[in-house]
């Protein structure tokens, strides 16, 4: 198995990438191809024992920075480590695709190298978010700020198709977030899709869902807009990063706190991992005719171990082969390939 990385790509690049990607080839056994400068590579991988790791090299000198336009940064910088990583990709010669990189320059790398899957109009970034009952999926989370009610049902179909047979939800729920749980709150966008998601065969719609009750578990996929999505998920990290500053002050305000939370230290520690982003794995893109999976542009060495673990788990399952036929059973008759095609 061979993961292709971008090394140059995230906000720790590349010393954190690269040693995310030691981490991850050494625990789970896989080739990761490090796609970047070779000088830049070859000065990170000094600085760690690499003996017997399969971390070949690829050539690419390149960067698609934050502050490039996606679609014209990879059609003119075509030797750039987000480009040459999917290149090999599409040529066989990788399994998937990593980067923490420019998310809209990765959305624009796979449309143009990998293609769309059969009847899918526009690939979503699809999230675990954690729940008092375990996970969801969320998406869109970032790669399409603007929607047609149409990809909001699509984007129903593929959520309620990953967490059926990638997370194993026999029957999972699928809502839409909108800005009260009544029918017929929301805006345009929002009803509808509602309608198109309604009438939508071999999906569980039960409608609205709040922010504040995606974490009680309510739904196993919840679907928005990207920009939705994204401002949802980025509210969502500033709030553990409150309550976990709140927690450490009040723990260390006194010595009777001070004992009260050695006693309870490994379950705080416990609850630190369980709202950890970097143990997620990343997001994926799902629609794509390959594999590709996007890090968060802050993550650290760790959460690239995480990413790269989580897409040798996709390509185990057949993730991509497995959308495209739940999303062909969906998609079972002339009309609703018009449906959803819309």
């Amino acid at each position: 198995m061979n993961i292709a990385l971008d090394v140059m790509g995230g906000d720790n690049a590349p010393r954190e990438i690269v040693t995310g990607a030691i981490l991850a080839a050494r625990q789970y056994d896989v080739t990761v191809s490090l796609v970047g400068r070779p000088d830049v590579i070859d000065r990170e991988l000094a600085r760690h024992p690499t003996h017997r790791l399969n971390l070949p090299i690829v050539p690419a000198y390149e960067v698609i920075e934050m502050s490039d336009k996606p679609v014209k940064a990879v059609r003119t910088k075509k030797n750039s480590s987000m480009v040459v990583a999917c290149q090999l990709v599409k040529e066989g010669k990788a399994d998937a695709f990593v980067t923490a990189g420019n998310t809209g320059g990765a959305l624009a790398a796979g449309i143009l190298h990998f293609g769309r899957m059969q009847s899918i109009l526009r690939p979503a970034l699809i999230v675990p978010f954690p729940t008092l009952r375990g996970f969801c999926l969320i998406l869109d989370v970032g790669a399409n700020t603007d929607v047609k009610p149409e990809q909001l049902q699509q984007f129903g179909v593929m959520g309620s198709v990953y967490s059926r047979r990638i997370m194993g939800v026999r029957n999972p729920s699928v809502r839409i977030l909108s800005n009260g749980e009544e029918e017929g709150k929301g805006n345009q966008l929002v009803l509808e899709a509602t309608s198109l998601l309604e009438q939508t065969p071999g999906i569980r719609f039960m409608g609205n869902i709040e922010a504040r009750d995606v974490t009680s578990g309510m739904a196993d996929v919840v679907v928005t807009d990207g920009f939705t999505g994204n401002v949802f998920m980025k509210g969502a990290e500033g709030i553990v990063k409150l309550l976990q500053g709140v927690l450490l002050d009040e723990i260390t305000a006194g010595p009777i706190s001070s004992i009260g939370g050695l006693l309870v230290r490994s379950a705080l520690r416990r609850m630190a991992r369980r709202l950890d982003d970097s143990e997620f794995g990343g997001a994926v893109l799902l629609g794509l005719s390959n594999l590709m999976v996007v890090g968060h542009g802050r993550s650290n060495a760790n959460a690239i171990r995480h990413t790269i673990r989580n897409a040798k788990q996709l390509i185990d399952s057949r993730l991509v082969e497995e959308i495209q036929s739940g999303v062909s059973e969906v998609i079972d008759s002339p009309d609703e390939v018009v449906a959803l095609q819309r």
